[in-house]
C-alpha cells in the first residue's frame, strides 16, 4: 500500500496528462496483485486446512480398521454376526454408514464407519449363512472377506478396504506343533512307561522344559533334539510353535513372500550345540516371533459326516487314483473305476479289533485291518480334488502325481506313512513286506528293501498327521532310496524321519504348492480358533 500512496504523491507534483494516465494504470495494477496475492493466500490456507482434514480422515477410517481388527482376534466368530455386533459399534452393511464412532483420544471430531463388503454375487452379510454371503468362493481370494472402513474429518472423508484372511496349515509348506521326533522314534516297547514317559516329557515346547529333564521310566533319555544344519534349505514358507533349533547356514524361504514364523519369543531360535561352530541362519523370508500358536482340531472324524455312507469305508482300505477316477478295495472286494464323490472327501473308520500300536522299526502291510488305514497310490496323474481322511494312519504305496487342476489331501488321526517293507536278505519268505527283518530301532538283522519300496517317490499332496507325524517306514533300514519329493504342504504334530545320513531312506525334495495361497483341497481342516489376519489393505478412491 505504500507504494500506492507514493504513486498519488507523485501524482501531485505531477499534472502532466500522459504521466497521470500511466500513474492510474499503475495503481490499478498493483491493486489487482495485491488482491490477487490476498486471495491466493487465502487459497493456500484452504488447500493446507483440506490436506490436513484428508489425513485425519485417512487415520480415522485406519482406525475403524483397527477397531474391526480388536473385535476379530478376540472373537474369530466376529465376522459371522454382520451388524448383530455388541453396542457401541461402527458396522453397517454395504451401503450404509450409519453407524459410526468417535475415533478415541479425538480433540477435532473425527469419526469412522464401517462396512461389510459381502463376496462376490451377494448383496448383504447374511447371520443365516455368514459362509455363503460374506467368503470369496474362488480365485485367488478364495476363504478371505473384506470391509471397508471410511474416517470423516470436517468436510473430507477417506476409505480404506481391508481384506482379511484366516491362518490355514495350507499357508506353509512346514509346519510343526513340535520340534523334536516322534516318541515312536525312540525305540521303547509300545505300550510300555517308558513310551508314555516320553510323550509326557516331550510333548512340552522347548520354552516349557522339554529337555530340561529325562524322559521318565527312560534310564536317562532325553527327549531328541532336532538341528536345522548347513544344507538344509525349506523350499517355502515355515510355522513351528516350538522354536528352532539351527547349526551353520541353513535357509528358509525362497523370497520375500515366503514368512518363516515361531510362536516362541524372540529370538525364536537357538544355536543346536554346533561342536564349535556358530550358527548364522538365512532367512530369505520374513522371520516372525510370538507367531500365533495354530492347533489341529483333535480328531478328522467330523469328516466322516461330511463323505457320508457311500465315501465312507471301514477297515484297511486301498485307493488307487488315476484322472477323475478311484478304484476301492475293501474286504477282499474291488469296485471301480468310480467317480470321486460330490462331496470330495472319502472316510476310512475303524472297525473291530484295531490296536494302534504302531512302531515304524516293526511294521509289516497285511493285506486287511480292523484299523481305518487308507492305503493311497497312483496309477495316473489324478486330475480330481480329493480329501482322504483315515480314522487310524495314511499309508503311501507309490507316487501321487497331479495332472492339470487337481489337489489331493491327506489327513489322518496318527500318521501318514511312506510304505518301506524291510525283508531278510535277498527277500527270503517276504511277500510285499508281510513280515519284517528289522526287530528294533537301528537293528536290521541284515534287512534289505522289500518288494513295495519305492525310490524317488513323488506325492504331490497336502498332508497333515494331527497327534503324530509324517514318516518313512524303516526308515533307517534298508539302502539309499533317493529323493523323496512332495509338492504341497506337510504339517505334523512331531517331526518324522524320513531316512538318516548312513544313509538310508530317503532325501528330502519338499516343495511348497502356491496354489495351497488361494486353493485347498475339499473340506481340509483349519487350524482351531485361528486368528484373521489383513491380507491387503487399500486406499478406496469414490
Amino acid at each position: 500500500m505504500h507504494l500506492i500512496s507514493d504513486l498519488i504523491a507523485r501524482l501531485r507534483r505531477n499534472e502532466d496528462g500522459y504521466t497521470m494516465i500511466a500513474v492510474v494504470g499503475m495503481i490499478a495494477l498493483v491493486t489487482t496483485l495485491v488482491g490477487a496475492a490476498l486471495a491466493a493466500t487465502n487459497g493456500d490456507l484452504r488447500l493446507v486446512r483440506r490436506d490436513l482434514d484428508d489425513k485425519r480422515a485417512l487415520a480415522a477410517a485406519q482406525a475403524g480398521i483397527a477397531d474391526y481388527s480388536y473385535h476379530l482376534n478376540n472373537d474369530t466368530g466376529y465376522w459371522t454376526r454382520c451388524t448383530n455386533v455388541p453396542t457401541p459399534h461402527a458396522v453397517n452393511q454395504q451401503g450404509s454408514t450409519a453407524n459410526r464412532r468417535a475415533v478415541p483420544g479425538s480433540t477435532e471430531g473425527e469419526t469412522y464407519a464401517i462396512e461389510l463388503l459381502p463376496a462376490s454375487g451377494q448383496s448383504s452379510c447374511s447371520t443365516g449363512d455368514p459362509v455363503g454371503s460374506m467368503l470369496e468362493q474362488s480365485g485367488p481370494n478364495t476363504g478371505t472377506f473384506r470391509i471397508r472402513s471410511t474416517g470423516y474429518a470436517g468436510n473430507t472423508r477417506q476409505s480404506v478396504v481391508a481384506s482379511y484372511e484366516q491362518a490355514s496349515f495350507l499357508d506353509f509348506i512346514y509346519f510343526t506343533q513340535l520340534e523334536t521326533s516322534d516318541p515312536v522314534t525312540y525305540g521303547f516297547a509300545n505300550p510300555s512307561a517308558a513310551l508314555t514317559g516320553a510323550y509326557e516329557q516331550c510333548e512340552r515346547l522347548r520354552r516349557e522344559g522339554r529337555e530340561s529333564a529325562p524322559i521318565p521310566n527312560s534310564g536317562g533319555v532325553y527327549c531328541t533334539r532336532i538341528v536345522f544344519v548347513t544344507g538344509d534349505a525349506i523350499d517355502g514358507p515355515l510355522h513351528t510353535n516350538d522354536d528352532l533349533l539351527i547349526c551353520g547356514t541353513p535357509s528358509f524361504g525362497r523370497s520375500s513372500a515366503d514368512v518363516i514364523e515361531v510362536s516362541a519369543p524372540p529370538v525364536g531360535w537357538a544355536s543346536g550345540n554346533c561342536g564349535g561352530g556358530g550358527a548364522n541362519p538365512n532367512f530369505i523370508g520374513p522371520f516372525t516371533t510370538n507367531a500365533p500358536v495354530l492347533t489341529p482340531p483333535p480328531t478328522n472324524t467330523q469328516l466322516r459326516t461330511i463323505a457320508g455312507p457311500t465315501a465312507t469305508y471301514t477297515g484297511q482300505t486301498s485307493i488307487s487314483l488315476s484322472g477323475s477316477s478311484m478304484t476301492v478295495t475293501n474286504g477282499g472286494s474291488t469296485t471301480g473305476p468310480l467317480p470321486v464323490p460330490s462331496s470330495g472327501v472319502v472316510y476310512i473308520q475303524n472297525g473291530a479289533g484295531c490296536s494302534s500300536s504302531y512302531s515304524p522299526f516293526t511294521a509289516t502291510y497285511p493285506a486287511t485291518s480292523g484299523c481305518g488305514n487308507a492305503v493311497v497310490r497312483g496309477t495316473g496323474g489324478y486330475t480330481s480334488q480329493l480329501t482322504i481322511a483315515a480314522e487310524n494312519d495314511v499309508i503311501i504305496e507309490d507316487d501321487l502325481i497331479r495332472s492339470g487342476n487337481g489337489l489331493l489331501g491327506l489327513i489322518a488321526n496318527n500318521f501318514v506313512r511312506v510304505k518301506h517293507p524291510i525283508c531278510p536278505s535277498a527277500n527270503a519268505g517276504c511277500s510285499n513286506g508281510t513280515i519284517t527283518s528289522q526287530t528294533g530301532a537301528g537293528n536290521c538283522n541284515g534287512g534289505v528293501n522289500g518288494t513295495g519300496a519305492q525310490s524317488d517317490l513323488r506325492i504331490d499332496a497336502a498332508i497333515l498327521a494331527i497327534d503324530h507325524s509324517f514318516i518313512v517306514d524303516h526308515y533307517d533300514c534298508g539302502a539309499p532310496l533317493g529323493e523323496l519329493e512332495v509338492n504341497g504342504a506337510i504339517a505334523q504334530k512331531f517331526r518324522g524321519p524320513v531316512g538318516t545320513t548312513r544313509p538310508t531312506g530317503y532325501i528330502k525334495d519338499y516343495n511348497y504348492d502356491d496354489r495351497l495361497r488361494y486353493l485347498e483341497p475339499p473340506h481340509f481342516f483349519d487350524p482351531v480358533e485361528a486368528a484373521w489376519h489383513i491380507q491387503r489393505e487399500t486406499l478406496d478412491f469414490p
